[in-house]
């Protein structure tokens, strides 16, 4: 950073109206005072500091045309003064002119272009513009900097989102939670992460995921609505069910969430007349009956489903696999013995399964799929490997990449193992900022080192001086 020699100015503003841009618009109310404060130090000169004073002091009253004033009277008087571009773009960007903004945050980046806060309230005008690439970016490029804030990585999850890259979304929210101890932030981030999971097919996490929210004790029945609209959508019905069992109870006079569990309680009903359907009939009329009932998630279909798990249809076993995985039910224990299928399309469905659990316990039993003669399999294998292997598994992956027999899906290999790296950088990063700084010696300590150091000169100097005694005197 660059300082000039005269006075000090700290700056300090509250990110929680940014709080309600992170969550869902039906959150918003739920927000508190308890978001911690940013505080950052810079060194000005004395009257750039007074007009600095002036506009926070009329920022804070609402009286944003006059802050505008103080702070562009500030720029003119240090135009390389980064803290003054920034407050001038600050309040540019209150008063909803973002090209103003936009302008002097990139002149208060260029001038300190190692302040990550910096680049942090770029990143969020351009989230409130919809330019969601732009607005990943910069809170890349911040984080990179320092620790950004847990409001950023909630933005950064969300614009992440928006541009489906799902994935990556999943792992900023996970960052957040981990940063940010509110409730109300972990419910705003939990709702972003069951979706997501939900976009990518990955129900076994989503249902996880909603059970955790639901564990909370205050979630706003408007967000639990929403998510059990979510679940109705993609037909997994018993999860849904409880969803809006939650809201009646607790808000009865929310009708819709009513109107809602009657529709389910009658589709419950068709579905208990048809389960008898599974247990009778040949092997075409079973396969019809499992055909009909995909239709929805139903815990007491997913029993009946797994009671015929031993038959001796593949495709009815295939069937059994793809409704557990398309409606998340953990049934790991019975649906194990199909990863060694000797039918290539069962096996191939299992593997989908336990990927799709997204249980790490299960790497060791999943890297056996590196071995398969299905390529499918192999590939889905080596995926998993890269979210959830050690770097100790990265030799390997070298050897599987360099093998002809997977010479299609090598560049999947690579990611794979690119990840692994990655991943084992990171880890390394954050141990090496946790490691206890270089503690000097006590002064003590040192004293007692000085003493011995200068007790051997004085011995060695002693020997050399008899020894020249005894040289002359007898010679």
């Amino acid at each position: 950073m660059v300082f000039s020699e005269e006075g000090t100015v700290q700056f300090t503003q509250s990110c929680k109206k940014y709080l309600k841009r992170l969550l869902p618009a039906n959150q918003n109310q739920r927000l508190t005072t308890e978001t911690r404060d940013v505080k950052f130090t810079f060194l000005v000169k004395r009257a750039v500091k007074e007009k600095l004073e002036t506009g926070r002091a009329l920022l804070e009253k609402g009286r944003l045309n006059e802050a505008i004033e103080a702070y562009f009277a500030a720029v003119e008087l240090d135009p390389k003064c980064g803290i003054s571009q920034f407050n001038l773009a600050y309040a540019y960007h209150e008063d909803g002119q973002y090209d103003m903004a936009r302008e002097h945050y990139l002149k208060a980046i260029e001038r300190e272009p190692t302040c990550p806060y910096f680049l942090e309230n770029l990143g969020r005008l351009n989230f409130e513009t919809l330019d969601y690439p732009e607005a990943a970016r910069l809170f890349q490029r911040a984080s990179m900097i320092g620790s950004i804030q847990p409001l950023s990585l909630g933005l950064w999850g969300r614009a992440l989102f928006e541009q489906a890259l799902y994935e990556e979304s999943i792992e900023a929210f996970q960052q957040l939670i981990q940063r940010e101890k509110q409730d109300v932030i972990h419910i705003g981030a939990l709702y972003w992460q069951i979706i997501s999971n939900i976009k990518l097919e990955r129900m076994a996490a989503a249902r996880t995921l909603a059970l955790k929210l639901l564990s909370k004790k205050k979630v706003d029945y408007k967000v639990l609505y929403d998510l059990g609209e979510h679940f109705i959508e993609v037909k997994c019905l018993d999860l849904a069910k409880t969803i809006f069992e939650k809201i009646s109870i607790e808000k009865e006079e929310f009708l819709l969430s009513r109107l809602r569990l009657e529709d389910i309680r009658k589709l419950e009903k068709e579905i208990n007349d048809m389960l008898p359907g599974l247990f009778e009939g040949d092997e075409d009329q079973l396969l019809y009956q499992i055909h009909s009932l995909q239709a929805v998630g139903n815990l007491r279909v997913s029993k009946a489903m797994l009671s015929l798990i031993e038959n001796p249809s593949p495709l009815v076993r295939e069937n059994i696999l793809k409704y557990h995985t398309k409606y998340g039910y953990d049934a790991s224990d019975s649906l194990l013995p199909l990863l060694s299928d000797e039918v290539h399309f069962v096996r191939d469905a299992a593997y989908d399964y336990f990927v799709k659990l997204d249980n790490p316990n299960m790497l060791n039993l999943i890297s056996e799929g590196m071995k398969d003669p299905l390529v499918e399999i192999r590939k889905k294998a080596f995926l998993f490997a890269g979210r959830y292997a050690s770097i100790e598994m990265a030799p390997s992956l070298e050897l599987a990449a360099g093998c002809a027999a997977n010479r299609e899906i090598a560049d999947i290999i690579r990611q794979s193992i690119s990840s692994i790296k990655r991943r084992y950088q990171e880890n390394l990063d954050y141990l090496f900022k946790k490691s206890p700084s270089y503690m000097p010696l006590k002064e003590k300590y040192q004293k007692k080192i000085y003493w011995k150091f200068w007790f051997m000169i004085a011995l060695q100097g002693a020997l050399v001086f008899y020894f020249l005694y005894v040289l002359f005197t007898r010679f």
